[in-house]
């Protein structure tokens, strides 16, 4: 369940990735990606530290909770790493294939994060 769940992640952590970096960087796509990101960053975070946890007093609204604050931050993270390869691509036009390769393979981070808390426990 976990490796389909890990498999899924990643598969749509790169095709979001994909959608994101798919045309040329202009000033502009900087503008929207930031404020899209910021938003969502901000409500993963004050899902996680604001919010009261209910699992406290044994509730199954907070594994809601904390699944919902968590894709949010996975979300903000491939935002993050698109942001990152864009600039990076902008800045360097004749190392655009393996910025970009770069970028994809960094969206693996939580999933791989993930598997490796998993084989540690």
């Amino acid at each position: 369940m976990i490796a389909l769940f890990v498999a899924g992640a990643c598969v749509v952590g790169f095709g979001i990735f994909a959608m994101l970096v798919r045309g040329e960087p202009e000033r502009g796509y900087f503008r929207g990606l930031l404020a899209l990101l910021v938003p969502v960053g901000l409500a993963g975070f004050a899902m996680l530290r604001l919010l009261p946890h209910a699992t406290a007093q044994g509730g199954p609204d907070g594994a809601v909770r904390l699944v919902v604050a968590l894709s949010l931050l996975w979300l903000c993270w491939i935002g993050v790493m698109a942001f990152v390869s864009q600039a990076l691509r902008l800045r360097f036009p004749q190392g655009a294939d393996m910025v970009l390769l770069a970028g994809g393979l960094a969206t693996l981070a939580p999933a791989a994060g993930l598997v490796v808390s998993l084989w540690m426990s």
